[in-house]
């Protein structure tokens, strides 16, 4: 903040505050999300540059049933199943699909079936209320589930001829789906869920039969917060799943940052939004509201937000990755870049949901200013009324600001234009805005007084002796000032002398005149011995000091000699 000048701050501490005049209500930052993510299907899917993705489209589906948006949500249900099963050599299912050889003749080899997506798509259809064995016939998720799925280890894996891809995060909807449908493979594809857990309290993202090492490479926030919402969707209340949870969410909190932001695994390092929101879901679902709403607050500060005089090309409602995606999109939008869309998609999809725990603002919002401030001076707007991550736009005419609300006041300077005139500052927010006004005066015209002539005495001009006819003798003061030259002119013996009538020697004054001289002009001065001086030039020619002083002036000496006159 900068610091007000000696004048302005003056100024301001003779004023009031003038409070703000505001309109609308709060926008909740899920209802924006909300509306963005429905906004960016087509026909109820996530439509890429290689065209629908499924699994896109069902963590948009998961977002959207999570925050409210149940129609949008099921209209994604209804849209995916066309696209789960695929036959022939062109297509391909996203649960089933023919499998061909990469080289020529590109023959038929299996009818190949993916338990990551299976899982998935039988979780999701169960969130939203739907039986996954009947939702899509002819396929029947659950028992093409229970296939993918090890009777001995519960463990699931593809039945492909592309290899085996399944992970942890599909071992997690996949113990769901089975919990909630009553599968008899529930316990065990639970049981191998759970031996995924490292002591540290974290999942790891690959299937393993081995026990986890404590090795920080293979910590996966995003795993972890994935297995916590799928074991509380699941509804399993034994205690190896409570204490899971709970050490699950210990472990997230442990490595939450200060200021709510979690980092991503070791493939994605560095704090972004894809692996807090995912964290603050989990977190919120399993009760740790505090957590929650640090991770929330955070998210939200890179959600698109920007209103009022700072609008920008990026999309309103949409969560950047991290800051640098957040400033990118404000200048360049996201729509002309493939990859880059994709990225906000993929990543607000799954932060979204977090979006529920942000905490909400203590006040209505405002902005106060100085009644009155001097023109050029700082002023400071103080905002109040922003949640913690909230974004408002803060301005004066044409110098806008983007700030982040903390659940505290906020002071932002601005400088004022010169000349008297009323300013209107502003913050605005999607929800709304306030104003206040500061009226600015004119700095009064500093009258400069130069400073005063320095005194001065004249230059005496004295011949080496100077005769003294009838006790008189004259000097001349020449003024080459620019101010009056004046003072007193005192002569006194060069030295001690005897004087008649006393036994010690002393110096004794012969003379003594005050002048004044006209600037510019010369001037002579006349001055009378006193008795003891026509005393001593009567019997000798006597060597003299002539003293010239004033007030604030130059003490000037001249040395010369009186000689009485003859005749």
């Amino acid at each position: 903040m900068k610091i007000l000048s000696g004048l302005a701050a003056v100024a301001l501490a003779t004023t009031t505050f003038v409070p703000s005049a505001a309109s609308g209500a709060p926008v909740p930052p899920t209802q924006v999300a909300g509306d963005w993510i429905a906004a960016e299907l087509t026909d109820g899917l996530a439509v890429g540059q290689y065209g629908a993705d499924v699994g896109l489209s069902i963590d948009a589906g998961l977002a959207l049933d999570a925050t409210g948006r149940a129609d949008t949500a099921a209209a994604i249900g209804d849209a995916i199943g066309d696209k789960l099963i695929a036959t022939g050599p062109t297509d391909f299912g996203y649960v089933t699909s023919d499998e061909y050889d990469w080289q020529e003749p590109y023959g038929f080899v299996q009818v190949g079936h993916y338990a990551n997506a299976t899982a998935k798509a039988a979780a999701f259809t169960q969130r939203i209320g739907r039986n996954p064995a009947t939702a899509y016939a002819p396929v029947d998720l659950v028992d093409q589930l229970e296939t993918l799925t090890d009777d001995a280890t519960g463990v699931i894996a593809d039945d492909s001829s592309f290899g085996n891809y399944a992970n942890t995060i599909g071992q997690a909807f996949a113990a769901e789906a089975l919990t909630v449908a009553g599968s008899a493979e529930a316990d065990a594809a639970s049981a191998a869920l759970l031996d995924q857990q490292c002591p540290a309290g974290y999942f790891r993202f690959d299937l393993a039969a081995t026990a986890c090492a404590a090795d920080a490479a293979g910590q996966s926030p995003d795993t972890t917060a994935l297995v916590v919402l799928s074991l509380l969707e699941s509804g399993a209340t034994s205690t190896d799943v409570a204490g899971a949870i709970a050490d699950a969410t210990a472990w997230l909190e442990s490595i939450q940052h200060a200021d709510g932001s979690l980092e991503g695994d070791a493939s994605a390092p560095g704090s972004n939004a894809n692996s807090t929101g995912l964290a603050g879901w989990a977190l919120g679902n399993a009760g740790r509201d505090a957590a929650a709403g640090k991770a929330a607050a955070w998210v939200r500060s890179l959600q698109v937000a920007d209103a009022g005089a700072c609008v920008s090309q990026a999309p309103t409602g949409a969560i950047a990755y991290n800051a640098a995606d957040l400033t990118a999109a404000r200048s360049a939008g996201i729509t002309s870049n493939a990859t880059v869309r994709d990225k906000w998609r993929r990543t607000s999809f799954q932060a979204a949901p977090a979006l529920l725990w942000t905490p909400v603002a203590s006040a209505p919002l405002a902005i106060t200013t100085p009644a009155t401030a001097v023109e050029k001076s700082s002023v400071t707007a103080t905002v109040r009324g922003l949640a913690a991550g909230e974004q408002a736009c803060v301005s004066l005419g044409g110098d806008a600001r983007r700030v982040v609300g903390t659940g505290a006041d906020l002071a932002v300077s601005f400088t004022l234009p010169a000349g008297a005139a009323s300013y209107a500052f502003k913050v605005a927010t999607l929800g709304g805005t306030a104003t206040s006004t500061t009226t600015a005066t004119v700095v009064p015209p500093v009258v400069v007084t130069p400073p005063a002539p320095t005194p001065t005495v004249g230059e005496l001009d004295a011949a080496k002796v100077e005769k003294v006819k009838s006790n008189r003798f004259t000097l001349s003061v020449d003024c080459e000032s620019t101010v009056a030259c004046t003072g007193t002119l005192t002569v006194r013996t060069a030295r001690k002398v005897k004087v008649p009538g006393l036994v010690k020697r002393k110096v004794v004054t012969v003379a003594d005149r005050r002048y004044s001289v006209a600037t510019g002009t010369e001037k002579k001065v006349v001055l009378k011995l006193t008795r003891t001086g026509r005393a001593l030039v009567a019997d000798d020619t006597l060597k003299v000091k002539a003293v010239q002083k004033a007030p604030g002036a130059q003490r000037s000496v001249t040395t010369f000699r009186l000689k009485a006159a003859k005749g």
